[in-house]
């Protein structure tokens, strides 16, 4: 090593905490938690996908065995209503993929409630 090496490398850990340090009071230094959070939250959209699909097609199929057992058409109810219920499912997951659902009800709301600064404890 040069001589000078020891002092350079003192000055750039100096400078680099004093540029961390300007970050985080302007607000430019980014937040650690987004990169752990975009893998909980893919994981989290696929089970909400998984668990979408599933219950449109088994209320879809309930309805239809109800209309089975109410109107004595068996089992055309039921076809048709497992059929209109992955039907609704894919709609569903379709909406949520692209991020339809964020302009009403639990999808907005839950944004909001991402984009809330953490509560001081």
């Amino acid at each position: 090593m040069a001589p000078g090496d020891d002092d350079a490398s003192q000055r750039l850990k100096d400078l680099s905490s004093r540029v961390r340090a300007a970050r985080s009071e302007s607000g430019m230094d980014p937040d650690p938690r987004p990169a752990r959070r975009s893998a909980t939250g893919a994981m989290g959209l696929g089970f909400r996908i998984a668990v979408e699909l599933v219950v449109c097609t088994a209320v879809g199929g309930g309805l239809g065995y109800g209309a089975d057992s109410w109107l004595g058409i068996a089992p055309w109810g039921m076809t048709v209503g497992i059929g209109l219920g992955f039907a609704a499912g894919v709609t569903t997951i379709i909406r949520v993929v692209k991020g339809y659902d964020e302009a009403v009800g639990l999808g907005r709301a839950s944004r909001a409630h991402d984009d809330e600064p953490p509560a001081a404890g």
